[in-house]
């Protein structure tokens, strides 16, 4: 990054924290209804415009190792989509359904493990190769001649990895992984993309959450609630007074929360690349639909992923990257970075149900949002733009208010 796109990033936080009053040109109000979160009727077209046609982060290059190694993905699986992960002997990973081309029935059972060279349905042993294509099926002599070539192959969908990021997109066409990345792939490149050396996956969990998807990632692009939720943990290292935000293009949002000045922080590995801003504060990325990638600090990587299920119900997951290969001597420094920040994460999640409650029953009606939680007003207005939003009942549009908001970079 060139030093003043740098300085600039670095200096917002700080000028944020010498205002004193709304800034006098910003849209007011930029409320949203809160049966966004609640609406059957619209969670049902959430999943069909916004999911289906974004590309979404699945996994990391690193939970499949060898070739045959599989993924089931969880994720995509809870929204109707049995779609699973396999490293073929060519090190490409490609992502397929779940479902033989003979009756449907399906080639893995267990949520991860290795194939070895064929995937092989476990219903009637048909057998493919890693690419997808049918290599033999039992008691040919009941099938008609040349079955094998006419059969086509197993329903792939379009994945691509940026670094060791795999991504999916369950519709063809439509902008590269790269593109549609874009700023942030160009940011973090040299961190966590395709132009770095040092980052490695630790570790992944998850957790069910009773919150419609959005609610689960509102809290990961704001930062009012740091001295409530984590007053014992978080709040004694950030400093939520400065915190800088940007609007980016295709929906995206980046946010940088400054580290206190009067607390030490550990010395612990560093990732690889240009890490100027990591080392600043909480330096994070909402990527569209459903994505924050996050650096806390210069040491620590994670990446939360919020699925949907129901308009109440979500999946959590988050995956941790390293700076440091997983080994005897780094095992236990890993394993405590992963604890500390899978227990504040924790703390985000205690207020999740209790708030999609209020909002089922109507006491909560519309989400008052302030300036500093103007991405999640954003996140809003693009979910209207994937729809479409003559499609959106009028009662819950969310009208494009932050479009001059909006920085290429």
């Amino acid at each position: 990054m060139e030093p003043q796109h740098v300085d600039a990033i670095a200096q917002l936080p700080e000028a944020e924290s010498c205002r004193d009053s709304f800034p006098e040109t910003f849209p007011n109000p930029i409320d949203v209804p809160a049966a966004r979160y609640t609406d059957a009727g619209f969670f049902s077209l959430e999943v069909e415009s916004v999911f289906r046609d974004s590309w979404l982060f699945v996994a990391h290059e690193g939970q499949l190792p060898e070739p045959g190694d599989y993924l089931a993905l969880e994720g995509l699986e809870r929204m109707g989509h049995p779609i699973f992960l396999v490293r073929g002997r060519d090190a490409r990973i490609r992502a397929f359904y779940n479902a033989c081309r003979h009756r449907g029935g399906p080639l893995i059972d267990r949520p991860a493990g290795s194939t070895g060279r064929h995937l092989i349905c476990k219903y009637h042993g048909w057998t493919y190769d890693l690419k997808g294509e049918l290599v033999g099926y039992p008691e040919a002599k009941n099938f008609p001649d040349g079955m094998k070539q006419k059969c086509p192959p197993l329903a792939q969908v379009e994945c691509d990895s940026w670094g060791g990021l795999v991504f999916v997109k369950l519709t063809q066409g439509g902008p590269t992984l790269r593109a549609y990345l874009e700023p942030i792939a160009t940011e973090v490149d040299s961190l966590i993309g395709d132009g770095s050396t040092g980052a490695h996956f630790a570790e992944q969990r998850s957790i069910d959450i009773p919150c419609n998807w959005k609610l689960a990632g509102d809290g990961n692009i704001e930062t009012y609630h740091v001295p409530f939720v984590h007053r014992n943990s978080a709040a004694g290292f950030l400093d939520e007074k400065r915190t800088g935000q940007w609007l980016l293009p295709n929906g995206h949002s980046r946010m940088l929360i400054r580290f206190r000045d009067d607390v030490p922080l550990p010395s612990t590995p560093v990732f690889e690349g240009d890490t100027r801003l990591a080392e600043l504060g909480v330096y994070s990325f909402h990527i569209f639909p459903n994505l924050s990638l996050v650096f806390g600090g210069a040491s620590a990587c994670f990446l939360i992923s919020a699925w949907p299920e129901g308009p109440d119900r979500s999946l959590y997951m988050t995956h941790f990257l390293s700076p440091v290969e997983r080994t005897d001597s780094t095992t236990n420094m890993i394993d405590a970075s992963v604890e500390g920040n899978w227990n504040v994460l924790l703390e985000d999640l205690d207020a999740l149900g209790p708030a999609q409650k209020s909002m089922e029953c109507g006491v909560t009606d519309v989400l008052r949002l302030q300036y500093q939680e103007r991405r999640i007003r954003y996140v809003h207005e693009q979910i209207d733009r994937c729809i479409g939003s003559e499609r959106v009942p009028e009662a819950l549009r969310v009208p494009a208010l932050l479009d001059s908001y909006v920085e290429e970079k």
